[in-house]
């Protein structure tokens, strides 16, 4: 019984790996956590590198540069829900598929100014976060941590700026009061990858059947993750382009640390990799995508050993992923 336990807490602990490394849009990226830990939340996000982007084919006539320009002053409403499932096994023990209840967000956003380079300063605020769906397989005190968990996010808000390609470029982050150890933990470490999560669009002008790829590297929440993501631009009319996106992630063998870790244990992981793709919509007078539906597939296999024991037992856990986002 309390294998299965750990091994669901650790299959749970790759799903927040897994929202933090999903992509999803090529305009002002939103996770589920962004911000520096309380009591340092007045300086600028650290210099990080820049994820590379490269322009694969221009696309047809006619082109045109891909700039965001958002309103001043005009608050704007996104509704996101995450579903996710996942099963986990060891040698000697496998779990039936765990369809996790779905993470809904409200988040609203606004654009307070554009300096003379194009640069664009935003507030953003998470305005409600629930959990939802028929969930069966999981106990009660298991649904209850985790909605506790998510509503820590209501509340969370900030000032960011990113330039007019949608690269991140710094900002200053508030946690609610109140905010555990463990959250202050993981949000700062996803705050030290901001840059390296954002999605550019690309340099150069570009048309209908427009492809580029963008490639960077990420620390998140100690996992080290490689990632490729390639987009074509499918139509572009009056200031709205739909995407088609793909993306392929992979990590070398490396140490890790979780909370759900026992004292003394210690976590390794063997492989991850995941493939994914969707659609994506947005205007380019907005911050937000006006619609984004994307899903991903990850494999992972770590290595745990508990205190005192020389074994090692192997987890291999597989997840799917969706992530729908809709703008009002």
């Amino acid at each position: 019984m309390k294998k299965t336990l750990f091994v669901a807490a650790i299959c749970l602990g790759s799903a927040g790996w897994a929202i933090e490394l999903f992509p999803t849009s090529s305009q002002a990226e939103t996770r589920l956590v962004t911000q520096q830990p309380a009591g340092d939340t007045s300086g600028v996000s650290a210099p990080s590198k820049s994820p590379q982007v490269q322009l694969l084919n221009p696309g047809s006539a006619p082109q045109q540069q891909l700039r965001l320009k958002p309103s001043l002053g005009v608050k704007k409403t996104t509704n996101m829900a995450v579903k996710m499932e996942m099963g986990a096994a060891t040698a000697d023990k496998s779990m039936n598929a765990i369809k996790v209840p779905t993470m809904v967000l409200t988040i609203d956003t606004k654009a307070t100014k554009i300096d003379s380079n194009g640069d664009i300063h935003y507030e953003f605020s998470y305005a409600n976060a629930d959990i939802a769906g028929d969930t069966p397989n999981l106990p009660t005190a298991a649904l209850d941590a985790m909605r506790s968990t998510v509503k820590k996010l209501v509340g969370l808000k900030g000032s960011f700026i990113m330039d007019s390609r949608g690269a991140h470029k710094g900002g200053d982050f508030i946690l609610p009061e109140g905010t555990d150890n463990n959250f202050k933990q993981m949000v700062q470490n996803m705050s030290k990858s901001l840059e390296q999560l954002s999605s550019p669009l690309p340099l150069e002008a570009v048309g209908q059947g427009a492809k580029w790829r963008i490639s960077s590297s990420s620390n998140l929440s100690g996992m080290n993750v490689n990632q490729i993501a390639t987009y074509e631009l499918i139509s572009l009319q009056d200031g709205v382009a739909t995407l088609k996106t793909s993306v392929e992630q992979q990590a070398n063998p490396q140490n890790l640390t979780s909370p759900q870790l026992p004292p003394g244990a210690t976590l390794s992981l063997k492989s991850f990799v995941s493939q994914g793709g969707g659609e994506v919509i947005m205007r380019l007078d907005r911050l937000m995508p006006v619609r984004s539906v994307i899903s991903i597939n990850s494999q992972t296999e770590m290595g745990v050993k508990n205190a005192g024991n020389p074994e090692e037992v192997t987890i291999k856990t597989k997840m799917l992923m969706e992530m729908t986002l809709d703008s009002k």
